[in-house]
């Protein structure tokens, strides 16, 4: 409240920005509270002078399990909440995660570095300047800045209010020895719940006792919250038993009192929607924020041609090895060539999500004309392409713009296929259209594995190592599309009918409750950077079980129904 004073002297028009925000909270609607989970990304700027002030990143990680912890209602200490205040004890079904990308979208663990020369920091935007000695924020309309420094006595923390401070000064700073549960932590503030408090703050709550503690009548204040009693100013230490101060039973354990760590645990109902009016509205723009989400890499994803060896890339006209016949690849032909595919293998399971291709030439005989684009898996005749697992179509006009400008063509599928040891990727044509396609090989006189196969005129498979196909072991330039933004499109199709509980879960056990008559449903669970980790089916009961045996981390449920749109649902394994 210091630095909201502070904030207002030097600026009064934060005060009508305030009364805005604080009205749209006054006004929010309780019942369409969100059963869905916002996730905010968070980057935490450690500014050290010394090496006790640059902590490691697991004391930053178990701050971040903290807040989930904290504001999911999972804390190991909720169980203390007094019986009086358990109706109003809630999830407020916000989560946290450590930045995945920067702004620019580099990887990133979503933690900055900066040494200084300065000896503390005190209330004010100091640590948030480069030129003063601290560390200029990431942008605070996608990321929560939480700056850890060294802090001059008595602050251990403070945080903006919504709506009170500048972009570069927007955020929340701690004490690097109040900052998490584990490392360099120092009681009575070593599980976390200075930064839960802070954030509280950043989120739009104020103190529970309504900082009146210094005005002629202390029960006058008020937090803006209808479901935490009335009290006249803040506790300190651990009080022990039930305790009253303007006429009922004070809730000292809310985070946003001022007690030890040890006696904090518990959020409100009232507070979950004065926060969440904030995210819909002031702090909106969190919601689009892909910050949570990882950026793919090389290592993650088959993006490379699936080539094999050689110096550069030829297409062949079939009429190069069968005298007098003429076309390409597939299409037009006197063989009535359908279509092509290329052999891949994972001992795994994998989500593909599209098909990369390197094209030598196409052609459309009319406007409009597509080519089926399609994933195969191994049960034809000799372990040939057999059962379609996914397939789209996909316009011949842009496939010849990408040859014109010696691009790739890629093709993204609605929903993945997920496979386990050989499957095929490949193109088909309408051969009585008269469209053509060709995509290209290796060099022909190359020793190369077969990986190339093409379907003849009466549907049948043949490796390109036939004699009766090329005479040679082709590799086709088709890749196949592992990664995809799973998790940041889709999020905008959650339904918030579903609902996923505990989430974060201690042991990747969830409960889920679907809306009634969802039907039977395909699910899949998928790691930030977009790999399938696990996968089966819900019967058409309105509650289902989930297990997922994974490491910690954020994952996205994505369940299918029969007969409806797919749904997106972050979930988080948390075992600490």
């Amino acid at each position: 409240m210091d630095l909201y004073s502070q904030a207002i002297r030097e600026n009064p028009d934060f005060i009508k920005i305030r009364e805005q925000i604080d009205n749209a909270a006054q006004t929010a609607d309780g019942s369409k509270a969100r059963a869905s989970v916002i996730f905010i990304p968070v980057v935490v700027h450690v500014v050290y002078r010394t090496a006790d002030e640059n902590i490691s990143n697991a004391q930053i990680q178990s701050q971040i399990d903290v807040l989930n912890e904290d504001f999911g209602r999972s804390n190991a200490d909720a169980s203390q909440t007094p019986t009086e205040f358990l109706s109003v004890a809630t999830d407020t079904e916000i989560r946290f995660c450590l930045a995945q990308r920067t702004p620019s979208g580099q990887p990133s663990d979503g933690i900055t570095r900066t040494q200084t020369t300065a000896m503390s920091f005190g209330l004010g935007g100091a640590v948030k300047n480069e030129a003063t000695g601290g560390k200029s924020p990431w942008p605070s309309n996608q990321y929560l800045n939480i700056w850890v420094c060294n802090l001059t006595s008595p602050l251990i923390g403070f945080a903006t209010l919504p709506g009170s401070a500048a972009p570069g000064q927007d955020g929340v700073v701690i004490i690097y020895k109040h900052f998490g549960r584990t490392g360099n932590v120092q009681a009575p503030y070593n599980k976390g719940r200075t930064a839960t408090h802070e954030v509280g703050h950043w989120l739009n709550l104020l103190h529970i006792w309504g900082d009146d503690e210094s005005s002629s009548d202390n029960c006058a204040g008020t937090d803006q919250v209808g479901d935490t009693p009335n009290q006249a100013a803040p506790y300190f230490g651990c009080p022990s038993g039930p305790v009253s101060s303007c006429g009922s039973s004070d809730m000292y354990m809310n985070f946003m009192d001022y007690t030890d760590d040890q006696c904090m645990n518990v959020f409100t109902r009232d507070q979950k929607i004065r926060m969440q009016s904030t995210l819909n509205g002031f702090r909106s723009s969190l919601q689009s924020s892909q910050g949570c989400m990882a950026v793919p890499v090389a290592n993650d994803c088959d993006t490379l041609n699936n080539i094999t060896g050689g110096d550069g890339l030829v297409y062949y006209r079939c009429e190069e090895y069968f005298g007098g016949e003429t076309g390409y690849l597939t299409g037009t032909n006197s063989r009535g060539d359908l279509a092509f595919a290329e052999k891949f293998n994972t001992s795994v399971e994998k989500a593909i999500y599209g098909v990369g291709f390197d094209f030598s030439f196409a052609f459309e005989s009319a406007q409009g004309a597509s080519i089926k684009v399609l994933v195969w898996d191994a049960s034809g005749d000799q372990g040939s392409p057999g059962a379609i697992l996914n397939q789209t179509t996909f316009p011949i006009s842009t496939i010849i713009n990408n040859v014109e400008n010696f691009t790739f063509t890629n093709v993204e599928f609605n929903l993945p296929a997920l496979v386990t040891g050989d499957y095929y990727l490949g193109f088909e044509t309408n051969i009585l259209t008269g469209d053509s396609i060709a995509v290209y090989t290796n060099q022909f006189d190359e020793i190369n594995i077969n990986s190339g196969w093409i379907r003849l005129s009466d549907g049948s498979w043949l490796p390109c190592e036939s004699p009766d196909a090329f005479d040679g072991a082709l590799s086709l330039a088709i890749r196949a599309i592992q990664c995809s933004t799973v998790g940041i499109t889709p999020l905008k199709e959650v339904n918030t009918a579903t609902l996923i509980y505990p989430n974060p879960s201690s042991s990747g056990n969830f409960s889920v409750q679907l809306p009634e008559n969802f039907g039977k449903s395909q699910w899949q669970v998928f790691s930030m950077e977009g790999k399938a980790v696990a996968s089966g089916n819900f019967s058409s009961s309105q509650y289902q079980s989930l297990n997922i045996d994974s490491a910690d981390g954020i994952y996205y449920l994505r369940i299918i129904p029969e007969a409806k749109d797919s749904q997106v649902i972050p979930i988080i394994i948390s075992g600490n």
